[in-house]
């Protein structure tokens, strides 16, 4: 990888510097802290994102609750929709850690960072140091993989064992050439099982997919009688199938409903309402890969170029074969693409560093436009912030709640990034490879510096840490919570309930909790709870006679039902936005109940 004193392609200085291969290394270190240190910082800063991360965050909290973790619990029920072991690493981080929103996005960002190293020694592999720190640098700062990196959700956990079951099997299978790949191939299965686990037969089955049309494509299916398939499906099934027993021994039926609706009814049919156009993927790649999406069709035209053998081969069809099995799907979610972002860096990073060893000003100049594309949306964004007038009234609360006034370091920063572009453009400095991969770091550094703080503000409006937070003051111990007409997902994670709350609901509909199991099964709660679910009958009768304070939640649309459903006015103990709090005690001569529901808050808030 040695280069003489002007060419500035490459990342290993000048000719007094060391061994290249150190300072490679040095490199590498030098990135992993960076992405250490850009995926964790202020990563409990937002409020949970309802419903996913309010809801998986609470799941992992009531596996420490009920100390059960075998069968994940939501409000107390079986909620067997998805597998539970991303949410034991949930509870282990807060076993760790604490019960926070920082220790609940914890694994996801452990799982990311884990996946971007799977990816560089993967890529220095295949292509070389320089394309490794570019496909490594090209994921982390990847739209959508750096966003589902720091929520509570499974799809990061899932890639990182697709990428490690798929770059296992691609090192076995170059390895059983001389003779060796056994080790290889063991991690292969162990990631196949392991991606099982966290979230079902899509686990299995897209690595499966991809290597079985590898063997046809090359013709050599007779690779797979050196793929120790005796040895590597047991230890595939002995990770995964365990915990698949366990859950239809306490809670039979379990895996008929999982396999059948969760898995199979889910991707033939549209029963779950998540439909979309055949392109829409295309969309959320589109979307999801920026800033890099700029560099697709120069990638195409290169690769058209090469004989698509081997690695080449191999890449194009993780890419393709994923994304085709989920646009053929009834269900659609932008996060079901992820497994393909690893493989899509992989490639654009090997046509970047190829691109710069030949220093093609025909194409280089593209490389610019990473820094000038986070560079001129923090600088827009600053702007806004500047002039809030411009836009809505309501992304003008927004603003003001992150900055009531814009941070001078903010727009010096700004200006200096656009600047530096400026002198990037002008003095050539695309062909610069050192100048360009540190330029592409800084300012998406600035872009994300700036996003926390608003995505923050947004997430105070998509939570319910609000409500929580002051319903809590009205709130007594001994208290029984209901809802009606909706279920705020994170409220009970932040209301830090040990006990569940009582929720109203009609019986016939396909989901309730935002869990389709709970519908279709309706399971008992865990042993020792009362009931959770009532008909509409029954909620009305308990809370006309119960002779526990009963506080309802509920949004103002459904306030007026909710009182002929009672055939009452309930006190109003608390409004919030659109969301109500109501006692079960008539508005009209209860002047004492009132009263001394005055007492008790004054008393809470005089605790020391």
């Amino acid at each position: 990888m040695k280069t003489s004193v002007n060419d500035g392609s490459r990342f290993e200085g000048d000719q007094g510097s060391s061994d290249p291969r150190d300072l490679a290394w040095y490199w590498a270190i030098g990135f992993l802290v960076f992405c250490v240190w850009i995926l964790c910082s202020n990563l409990g800063g937002a409020a949970l994102f309802e419903p996913d991360e309010g809801r998986n965050a609470e799941i992992a909290r009531e596996v420490l609750l009920l100390k059960d973790w075998v069968t994940p619990h939501y409000d107390f029920i079986p909620r067997l929709d998805k597998p539970i072991f991303f949410f034991d690493l949930v509870a282990l981080s807060y076993k760790l850690f604490g019960i926070s929103e920082w220790s609940a996005r914890l694994p996801s960002a452990l799982a990311a960072v884990a996946c971007l190293l799977i990816t560089y020694r993967f890529a220095g592999w295949l292509f070389g140091r320089q394309a490794a720190l570019w496909s490594a640098l090209i994921l982390l700062t990847s739209l959508e993989f750096f966003c589902l990196a720091r929520v509570v959700i499974m799809d990061m956990t899932l890639t990182v064992f697709i990428t490690l079951a798929l770059c296992g099997f691609y090192l076995g299978q170059r390895g059983a050439e001389s003779g060796k790949g056994r080790i290889e191939f063991l991690f292969m299965y162990i990631a196949l099982g392991a991606a099982t686990l966290t979230k079902g037969p899509v686990g299995f089955l897209l690595p499966s997919v991809v290597i079985i049309f590898y063997l046809l494509v090359t013709k050599r299916l007779i690779l797979l009688r050196q793929m120790e398939l005796p040895l590597g499906i047991p230890v595939a099934i002995l990770t995964a199938a365990p915990w698949y027993l366990l859950a239809e021994l306490r809670n039979p039926g379990y895996l008929h409903y999982f396999l059948w609706e969760e898995n199979i009814a889910r991707y033939a049919t549209d029963q779950f309402n998540r439909s979309g156009p055949w392109y829409y993927f295309i969309g959320v790649l589109a979307a999801g890969f920026f800033p890099w999406t700029a560099f697709l069709p120069t990638t195409i035209a290169h690769l058209r170029k090469r004989s698509l053998e081997g690695e080449r081969l191999f890449l194009i069809l993780w890419i393709v074969l994923p994304l085709l099995f989920f646009s053929l799907s009834s269900s659609k979610l932008p996060h079901y693409i992820l497994p393909v972002f690893p493989p899509l860096a992989i490639i654009v990073g090997a046509t970047i560093a190829e691109t710069l060893k030949h220093a093609s000003a025909k194409a280089s100049w593209l490389l610019s436009i990473p820094v000038l594309g986070f560079g001129l949306l923090s600088l827009v964004a600053t702007l806004v912030l500047m002039r809030p007038d411009f836009i809505s009234f309501e992304f003008q609360t927004y603003v003001n709640d992150v900055f009531p006034r814009t941070p001078i370091s903010f727009v010096c920063a700004n200006i200096g990034v656009v600047l530096i572009a400026l002198v990037v453009i002008r003095k050539r400095l695309w062909r610069n490879q050192l100048c360009l991969y540190t330029g592409t770091a800084l300012s998406f550094v600035l872009m994300v510096m700036l996003a926390e703080p608003i995505a923050a503000a947004v997430s105070v409006h998509r939570s319910s840490r609000s409500l929580a937070q002051k319903a809590s003051l009205l709130i007594r111990p001994e208290d029984q919570l209901v809802l009606y007409h909706g279920y705020p997902s994170s409220l009970p994670f932040y209301l830090r309930i040990r006990r569940p709350i009582g929720v109203a609901w009609s019986g016939n509909k396909s989901a309730v909790l935002g869990s389709h199991y709970v519908a279709f099964r309706r399971p008992r709660p865990a042993a020792g709870y009362g009931d959770v679910l009532y008909s509409y009958e029954e909620f009305a009768d308990l809370w006309k006679s119960s002779e526990r304070r009963l506080v309802a939640i509920l949004d103002s649309a459904a306030v007026d039902r909710f009182k002929l459903l009672v055939g009452m006015t309930p006190r109003t103990l608390l409004k919030i936005g659109d969301t109500f709090l109501l006692e079960n005690r008539s508005a009209a001569g209860n002047a004492p109940a009132h009263d001394e529901l005055q007492r008790f808050r004054l008393a809470r808030r005089q605790k020391p």
